[in-house]
């Protein structure tokens, strides 16, 4: 299937798995910086961020191993489409579900911004599978279509983002049930593949009940117009940005979207970066 089809695909359900797009000495290498962190990583402070879940935040400051799956052209050609053809990354985090996580409560990635529904997505998302991802360890549970629900409609019968933000304990059902009013498809897709998704699409995180963690790194990206949910300049020293490609600088919002948006000063940003 060519980017166009996948295009279209993704318009259509809202998501599409492109399977063992990266080699595993790619995944390797992310994981050998990764890892060593996730073993002294605190877990989550309430539901949504998951109780038995780790999260690393701003990972391209982590250093080359991670930017290949930031600037992959292949997931880019089909993600700038769909983003009035120009992206930023608006988040950069990896999450290790760790067994015995619950599901997370069902949630679209822009419903921050306060544009009523039904409307376009103002951001998409990328999953890649670090593990093999499986019914069992947590594989990221999808709603197909429901980025063309009305403001009204959400997944009904299951926890609410709300109550996962203030739920500071876990309960012991929380979020076993699926929706009573939808389907959910779940992203199985082994280590190396990843998961594209509109912003506006209804899923969650599965629960974990096997005996082992799954990882997944997560880019998302934003049209080159909205706000980041990451402040990538004052999380990532420019000292570093100066060392990266200038496709990572560009989407890290070193860049110009015409006319003049994103200058410094009247100048491009990349032109007052230090020099190295």
């Amino acid at each position: 299937m060519d980017h166009q089809d996948i295009i279209e695909t993704i318009k259509d359900r809202g998501y599409f798995i492109i399977e063992n797009l990266l080699p595993d000495e790619t995944i390797q290498a992310a994981r050998e910086i990764l890892d060593p962190i996730f073993t002294s990583q605190r877990t989550g402070r309430n539901q949504f961020e998951g109780f038995k879940t780790q999260r690393i935040y701003s990972l391209p400051k982590l250093g080359p191993a991670l930017w290949p799956f930031f600037s992959n052209p292949d997931v880019l050609k089909i993600i700038r489409p769909l983003l009035w053809d120009d992206c930023l990354i608006t988040a950069a985090l990896a999450a290790n579900v760790l067994p015995g996580e619950q599901p997370q409560a069902f949630h679209v990635d822009d419903g921050f911004y306060p544009i009523p529904r039904p409307r376009p997505a103002f951001s998409v998302g990328a999953i890649w599978a670090m593990d093999d991802f499986t019914a069992e360890n947590g594989a990221t549970e999808l709603i197909p279509y429901s980025h063309k629900w009305a403001e009204e409609e959400t997944p009904e019968g299951v926890l609410t983002l709300d109550d996962a933000f203030t739920r500071h304990e876990p309960g012991q059902a929380d979020g076993w049930h699926s929706p009573a009013n939808a389907e959910i498809v779940k992203a199985e897709m082994p280590r190396g593949s990843v998961l594209i998704f509109l912003g506006n699409l209804w899923h969650r995180a599965g629960g974990n009940r096997s005996n082992g963690s799954r990882l997944g790194l997560f880019p998302q990206y934003c049209a080159s117009w909205a706000r980041t949910q990451e402040n990538f300049y004052l999380s990532i020293p420019q000292e570093t940005v100066a060392t990266m490609p200038e496709e990572m600088q560009t989407l890290l919002g070193y860049n110009i979207l015409p006319p003049f948006m994103g200058h410094a000063g009247g100048f491009h940003p990349q032109k007052v970066l230090p020099k190295v």
